[in-house]
């Protein structure tokens, strides 16, 4: 089989010829001089040559602000703070929105610069490195985006689809991408949808909890312009006839929404996307790193294809009881962590892990194993090598442990 029928053959729950192993790791990620490469079409072929199933990644463009937006970008010496505050300021028909950052001394470092991930590589971040979207930004702001509703029509000329040779160098390189996948057998995942997790970058985050509750028609608007926007972004996605389509979900999880939140501000957009995704003849996959356990029910009354993200250390799984609630009808990603068990565990545990997750979640097809929630720079190669022995000695169906 090539590695794409063992992934669609697992989505249909079907048992193949094996598991499929699949790995989130970054495209720079060279920790052993066994490995490297400078893209991920180089790093599909090492992958491959492992006995893995790699994806190809089409990733989906960031938005890009309405002709008419100015940008003005400066930075100050603050005496109080003891640093630089860079600040950012899109000048809108509607107005100006502003977000100030505190510069700290890791600011040019690899890991923030080198962030931003596209299809054929990684793109370097412009000069000062404030995005829209960037987690860097949350911990060290002084002033978001968003502050409140007055802001709001000034984001929507910033949240936008890209148009002219920026739209059609997107489109060129995801076909490279998806011709590469075709002739190699590989699956492509487009990445990714976002709408709840918009709410930390733009927004001061106990503002926003607040207002869930005090000011609701504000949420559902925020929201709203987001909504918009992805299922802007999954047409363009389905035009190309991929066969996943992601949202992520980082932040839509039970510490920041709750269920009763969840159900009333998220749930219908992600029912919408899965809809749209499935008329297009795709498959939906949604990346929900913890909570799966609290949104239990939810979930299961969704109609998402792939959940992303089945964590027992970090995330709480109980195996047993997703895999009876939600595995019946939806393929479960993970089952292995990556930061403490690959990161920290010895060689037992590592093995073990791999052993309980193939042992429960594998029976019966809908299960992909994949370290969670992704493999970092600080995860020795060497256990990673650990785990994918372990599979090959039991990740074979029919399942024998």
């Amino acid at each position: 089989m090539t590695s794409r029928e063992r992934y669609l053959s697992v989505f249909h729950h079907e048992e193949p010829d094996r598991i499929p192993f699949h790995l989130n790791i970054d495209q720079l990620y060279c920790a052993n001089s066994k490995i490297h490469w400078n893209n991920q079409m180089e790093r599909a072929k090492v992958l491959l040559a492992l006995g893995l199933d790699p994806t190809i990644d089409i990733w989906l463009p960031d938005p890009v602000p309405h002709p008419e937006v100015r940008i003005k970008t400066w930075k100050e010496w603050d005496r109080e703070k003891g640093c630089y505050l860079i600040y950012k300021e899109y000048h809108t028909p509607a107005g100006v929105l502003r977000q100030v950052v505190k510069e700290t001394e890791d600011w040019l470092s690899s890991d923030h610069v080198l962030w931003i991930p596209t299809t054929l590589g990684i793109g370097q971040r412009g000069r000062y490195g404030i995005e829209l979207f960037d987690d860097w930004n949350v911990s060290r702001r002084t002033e978001p985006w968003v502050k409140g509703e007055k802001d709001l029509e000034k984001l929507k000329y910033l949240i936008r689809i890209p148009e002219g040779w920026i739209l059609d160098e997107w489109r060129e390189d995801a076909l490279r991408a998806k011709k590469f996948a075709e002739e190699h057998g590989l699956l492509t995942m487009v990445r990714r949808t976002i709408v709840g997790d918009a709410f930390q970058w733009m927004c001061d985050i106990p503002s926003f909890l607040i207002a869930m509750v005090e000011n609701p028609a504000f949420v559902e608007e925020f929201l709203g312009i987001f909504h918009e926007w992805s299922l802007k972004m999954t047409e363009l996605a389905l035009d190309l006839g991929v066969d996943v389509i992601q949202r992520r979900g980082w932040y839509e999880n039970p510490d920041f929404w709750g269920t009763k939140y969840f159900e009333k501000f998220l749930k219908p957009s992600i029912e919408e996307e899965t809809e749209l995704v499935h008329e297009g003849d795709a498959l939906h996959c949604y990346l929900l790193v913890e909570g799966h356990m609290i949104y239990l029910d939810i979930l299961d009354s969704m109609d998402v294809d792939i959940l992303w993200g089945i964590d027992s250390v970090m995330g709480g799984v109980n195996f047993e009881v997703v895999k009876e609630k939600l595995g019946r009808k939806k393929t479960l990603l993970g089952g292995l962590n990556a930061e403490v068990t690959l990161t920290m565990g010895k060689e037992e545990k590592i093995r073990e892990s791999v052993r309980e997750a193939i042992k429960i979640l594998g029976p019966g097809g809908g299960f992909v194993l994949s370290p969670m929630a992704a493999m970092w720079s600080d995860t020795p190669w060497e256990s990673l090598e650990i785990a994918i022995d372990e599979w090959r000695k039991y990740g074979k169906y029919p399942i024998s442990l």
